[in-house]
């Protein structure tokens, strides 16, 4: 049997060569576009995550994510090799391994160089486990600085990640005490997450992530809007680091992490998500929206048992419970996932915010369900009048079939829950789509 051309092609690739930078990659609608380094890498990653979504066929998901998986590696090799080494000699840990081409391109955009003082940089180390942390020093570190690196696992254990929250956690706790160890800039992938932090003034670049250049003009813009023209103009990623950094700088403003978490959400970007979500609700536990798009980010990367105690509370009401009914119905609990469906329409404000054609397509796969069990439970009593009427074979035959129909009407239904979780999507309809972008001031709309 014929392979699909895809896993040919994929056979013929050589992963050895060495890429040249910006690297031109062949999208989807086979338009050639360059990418920096970070960029390449994030594209590669987020193909990885939604594999499962975009092929069907078993063979042809595990070649694409083995092609993407070869391709980060030979980007991040190709990288350090351009760089001519770039990192300590006797590194070890994460600064002697492939990702040693991730950390020095951070520290290349930190410092605004790409040849000089990044690859000049000396990193002691001070710590490892489940992160790793070097003091930096160099000709353009400022003195006492600190590099934090988490090693993230997408679909392993959440070790690093609950490192990661609760050093973001210290590191905003003491923003304005004096003499304070404060975060000054970040940068986060699927796979590795960075902090740089100190107590010394910084005149870097500051934000979650690397951003885009300063406006050309010294006019004050709103990143806020800024981040909406530029999504206008489909540039979804400058958009959403446009945001990253703005929320950096303005934690409390909620707009800018709601609005993150939509974009992420909708560039199936979810670590990016869950990311920018947990970061606002340091700021603002209670916030019933950015609970919604964590739970919803944490379901698209196969971690719905995580966002699991978000749902348990009776009083949940609005967006998040209807990813509740959702996350139930795939476990096949129809009477919570009902339960949970009516509790998505309590209140005005929160029935504002999610989308009405998600809520009925959520009860129609609850019916779907329970005539699946109707039927099953209805074939079992046929069967049994139909032997009882001595008509065994008759009876045994009709049953069974209409048994397994009923069977397989219930697993496909939860399928098609669990499928929409890890999507996004329900029935060709986002669970975050651009209506769930909110105006400033204003609750997003689900």
């Amino acid at each position: 049997m014929d392979r699909p051309p895809r896993i040919r092609r994929y056979q013929k690739k050589d992963y050895t060569q060495r890429v040249e930078f910006p690297v031109e990659i062949v999208g989807r609608d086979n338009q050639v576009r360059r990418y920096a380094f970070d960029d390449a890498i994030r594209l590669y990653q987020r193909r990885i995550e939604t594999a499962s979504s975009r092929y069907a066929d078993p063979e042809t998901i595990d070649a694409e994510v083995r092609h993407c998986r070869l391709r980060i590696e030979q980007l991040r090799r190709s990288y350090i090799e351009a760089a001519g080494g770039g990192r300590p000699a006797a590194a070890e840990g994460l600064l002697g391994g492939p990702m040693a081409a991730d950390i020095l391109f951070f520290l290349r955009t930190v410092l605004g160089d790409q040849h000089g003082d990044a690859a000049a940089a000396t990193l002691i180390p001070l710590l490892d486990g489940e992160s790793e942390a070097w003091w930096w020093s160099g000709p353009a570190a400022p003195r006492g600085a600190v590099l934090y690196a988490f090693r993230l696992d997408p679909s392993g254990p959440m070790g690093a990640r609950i490192a990661l929250e609760r050093e973001l956690s210290r590191l905003r706790a003491a923003e304005n005490e004096p003499g304070a160890e404060r975060m000054y800039v970040g940068t986060v992938t699927a796979d590795l997450a960075l902090l740089l932090a100190g107590t010394e003034p910084w005149d870097g670049p500051r934000g979650l992530l690397n951003v885009a250049a300063a406006p050309e003009s010294d006019e004050p813009v709103d990143p806020w809007r800024a981040a909406m023209v530029a999504l206008q103009e489909g540039q979804t990623h400058f958009a959403l680091r446009q945001l990253e950094s703005a929320l950096d700088k303005d934690p409390t403003r909620k707009v800018l992490a709601r609005a993150g978490a939509v974009i992420g959400l909708m560039a199936e970007e979810p670590v990016r998500a869950e990311f920018i979500a947990r970061f606002g609700l340091l700021a603002a536990p209670g916030d019933a929206s950015l609970r919604y798009f964590l739970a919803l980010a944490q379901c698209m990367q196969g971690r719905a048992e995580e966002a699991a105690p978000d749902f348990v509370a009776e009083t949940e009401r609005g967006t998040v419970a209807m990813i509740a009914a959702l996350h139930r119905l795939g476990q096949g609990r129809l009477r919570a996932a009902l339960r949970a469906a009516r509790r998505a329409t309590l209140g005005v404000s929160d029935a504002e915010w999610f989308s009405v054609r998600v809520s009925r397509s959520v009860r129609v796969l609850a019916l779907a369900l329970m005539l699946a069990r109707g039927s099953a439970a209805l074939s079992v009593v046929s069967a049994a009048m139909l032997v009882w009427a001595s008509r065994p074979g008759l009876g045994l035959g009709a049953g069974g079939v209409a048994l397994g129909l009923a069977l397989f009407a219930e697993v496909r239904t939860r399928r098609l829950a669990q499928r929409a979780l890890l999507t996004g999507r329900l029935g060709g309809v986002r669970l975050v789509s651009p209506e769930s972008l909110p105006r400033d001031g204003e609750a997003p709309r689900h």
